[in-house]
């Protein structure tokens, strides 16, 4: 028996990384690719129906066992996600551009967001920051500050002149890390700027899988700095699926620690003795996470009505 890291899957085919460093391309068995889950027939106590079937494939990240030449099985993941298909991830390095394109705060929110849903670390990184006046740098870096205090890391990067480089080096050192945020905010100029040749790397790999120019299609791992950097597809529609409105408050952590004069209340505007709203208008809480918290549960309100017709 043994264990391995999964780099890659193409095909039906993983490629494993093992714990002698040797790498091995393998396939899992049956038993992999479904799980059923069964309710008891109230009618028939003896019968059982399927609920739901659900994909149970290894996935990129997995720690994979590995028994007569194949996956057996894969040890408990710490998490996973679905866009981009991947486990057991340390942190995801989101990447905001200062300028071209606008900073958007309701972007970075409905990316922390789901990040936190899926109880993964996030790490912001502002990029092009040599696009802004010292006023406009100062003045986003002041409104930053308080996702600073929320607990969030912020890092501010020029890739081109390598300003902040080093530190979000020294942030991928012995971790998985996923790159995602906004489109047009220069993620594959950091990293080429971070891991010198990266790119150039993957697009080699492309090439021998005879794939010619690299377009990222799966989701890969690269060992670097005693870690793993995904080169991922990353998340091809961001949204609000899967999470409801009554748990979106927990997750925007810094509305917690403020009261309402009702225990069902959903935080919305308009609503009298909210305590949220009422540390919005003292300034205690950001207005655009306010705003941000506002636009989601509307839109996560608007999918609940029509998936039951309300």
């Amino acid at each position: 028996m043994e264990k391995g890291r999964i780099l890659n899957l193409c095909g039906g085919v993983y490629k494993v990384l093992l714990e002698d460093g040797s790498i091995v391309s393998i396939k899992a068995r049956g038993k992999l690719r479904y799980e059923k889950k069964y309710m008891v027939n109230e009618k028939s106590l003896s019968k059982k129906e399927v609920l739901t079937t659900v994909k149970n494939t290894p996935k990129v990240g997995d720690i994979a066992v590995i028994e007569n030449g194949m996956i057996d099985h894969y040890q408990i993941r710490k998490n996973e996600m679905v866009r981009p298909d991947i486990a057991n991830v340390d942190q995801i390095l989101l990447v905001f551009a200062a300028k071209e394109p606008d900073f958007s705060f309701f972007l970075l929110d409905l990316f922390l967001v789901n990040i936190l849903k899926q109880r993964i670390k996030p790490l912001i990184v502002i990029s092009k920051i040599d696009k802004l006046s010292e006023e406009e740098f100062l003045d986003l870096k002041e409104k930053l500050s308080y996702y600073e205090a929320m607990g969030y890391k912020v890092l501010y990067v020029d890739s081109k002149h390598d300003k902040g480089i080093d530190l979000v080096r020294d942030e991928l050192r012995g971790k998985i890390t996923v790159l995602s945020g906004q489109t047009g905010a220069g993620k594959s100029t950091l990293i080429n700027a971070v891991v010198p040749g990266f790119l150039l790397k993957t697009q080699e790999i492309s090439q021998a899988l005879g794939r010619g120019k690299h377009t990222t299609r799966e989701t890969s791992l690269y060992p670097y700095l005693g870690g793993f950097i995904g080169d991922t597809p990353g998340f091809s529609k961001l949204d609000v699926i899967g999470i409801s409105k009554d748990e979106l408050s927990s997750l925007f952590v810094d509305f917690d620690g403020y009261s309402c004069r009702f225990s069902d209340c959903n935080h919305t505007e308009g609503i009298k003795g909210c305590g949220i709203h009422e540390a919005v208008c003292e300034g205690k809480v950001l207005a655009s996470r306010y705003d941000s918290y506002n636009k989601m549960y509307k839109e996560i309100l608007k999918k609940w009505k029509y998936l039951y017709q309300y």
